[in-house]
């Protein structure tokens, strides 16, 4: 406070520094925290609460048919109910785009392939653990809402 002369005077009519504290919560270091706390030998694994994007898409093109209007209308659904997505739609492999989507670490991933499309539906799987499940394209909305409330 002496090089920003900010002072103030007392009952006897002397000058004095103001003494100021300052009790920010640094990203950085709340990042930090986070990490250190939420993690595995693969990544992040974000809580729900505070994460970038509850929902990460990881879409594997087909070889015998076009899933982009599957992605972008399952995107827009999702968009309409609150929830936003990280759409991962890079021409990479799926094994990049599987571990990418670890170390990202968002709370909930839905794959979009030809092969679960073929199997009736998406394919979501928890950051946290535990093995992926299909559920059908229709339900697919109401899954991924259910799921995220069962995070909280």
């Amino acid at each position: 406070t002496d090089a920003l002369g900010c002072t103030f005077t007392d009952e006897n009519g002397e000058s004095h520094p103001i003494i100021m504290g300052s009790y920010g919560i640094g990203v950085g270091r709340l990042l930090a925290c986070v990490a250190e706390e939420h993690h595995d030998d693969k990544g992040l694994i974000w809580p729900l609460s505070i994460a970038p994007f509850p929902v990460h898409i990881v879409v594997l093109p087909g070889k015998s048919m076009d899933i982009t209007p599957v992605v972008d209308e399952l995107e827009n659904s999702l968009r309409q109910v609150g929830i936003e997505a990280l759409v991962d739609d890079r021409g990479d492999s799926a094994g990049v785009k599987f571990n990418d989507a670890d170390l990202i670490g968002l709370p909930l991933r839905v794959t979009v392939s030809e092969r679960a499309f073929k199997n009736g539906g998406f394919e979501l799987k928890l950051r946290n653990g535990g093995e992926s499940w299909i559920v059908p394209i229709a339900k697919a909305v109401l899954e991924i809402e259910k799921t995220l409330a069962d995070l909280n």
